[in-house]
């Protein structure tokens, strides 16, 4: 396994603390507020096309800024497909259990 760079690696812990608190703030202020968290963690991720940083190259505070940004966008993906496959599952459960 290859190590990952220092900034890399504090991305990747800062996008899932981000998740977490989230996901924890949501759940302490009820259900109603679930259904906002995608929506805030979407608007907080960076634009993909480089266009947030004018420099040819990256700060390290960007980088790990541009980590974290990646991560949640790829949480966030996965998410998406889970979430897609068990609508899927349960519709063809429910559709299958009924005939």
């Amino acid at each position: 396994m290859t190590d990952l760079p220092r900034q890399e690696i504090e991305g990747k812990l800062n996008a899932h603390r981000e998740i977490l608190v989230s996901l924890l703030a949501a759940v302490m202020m009820g259900p109603d507020t679930v259904a906002g968290i995608v929506q805030n963690l979407e608007q907080d991720v960076f634009p993909t096309d480089g266009a947030e940083d004018p420099g040819l190259t990256p700060s390290a505070g960007y980088a790990s800024g541009a980590e974290k940004s990646g991560e949640i966008r790829a949480i966030l993906a996965a998410a998406r497909e889970r979430a897609t496959a068990i609508k899927r599952l349960r519709g063809e459960n429910a559709g299958g259990s009924s005939s």
